[in-house]
C-alpha cells in the first residue's frame, strides 16, 4: 500500500478533528468541565440560600428578644430558671429504683 498526498491529508484532517473533539470535551474549557462547574455553582447557590435563611431567622430571633417581653420572659424561665415575684416553685423528683 502506497501512501500518497491524498492519504496524508486525510490522516492529518482526521487527526485535527480528533484533537478538536478532544479539546471540546476534555479540556478546561470543555463540555465535561462545564457540567462539573455548573453543578458546583448550583450547590453553592443552594448553600448560600440556606445560610441566608438561617441568618434571617437569627435576625428575627434577636429582634424578638429585644422587643417582645413575653419572649424575654420565656427565655428567662426556661434557660435561667427565673420566676416572677409571688410565684411558688414545686420541685418534682424521681424516686430512685432499688
Amino acid at each position: 500500500m502506497q501512501i500518497n498526498r491524498k492519504n496524508i491529508r486525510l490522516i492529518l484532517v482526521l487527526f485535527l478533528v480528533a484533537l478538536g473533539v478532544y479539546h471540546l470535551v476534555f479540556s478546561n474549557f470543555g463540555f465535561l468541565n462545564k457540567r462539573k462547574l455548573e453543578k458546583e455553582k448550583k450547590e453553592l447557590l443552594n448553600e448560600i440560600k440556606n445560610e441566608l435563611n438561617i441568618r434571617d431567622s437569627l435576625e428575627n430571633r434577636i429582634k424578638m428578644l429585644e422587643t417582645d417581653s413575653l419572649e424575654i420572659e420565656k427565655v428567662a424561665r426556661e434557660k435561667y430558671g427565673l420566676v416572677k415575684e409571688g410565684e411558688e416553685i414545686y420541685a418534682i423528683t424521681k424516686k430512685k429504683a432499688k
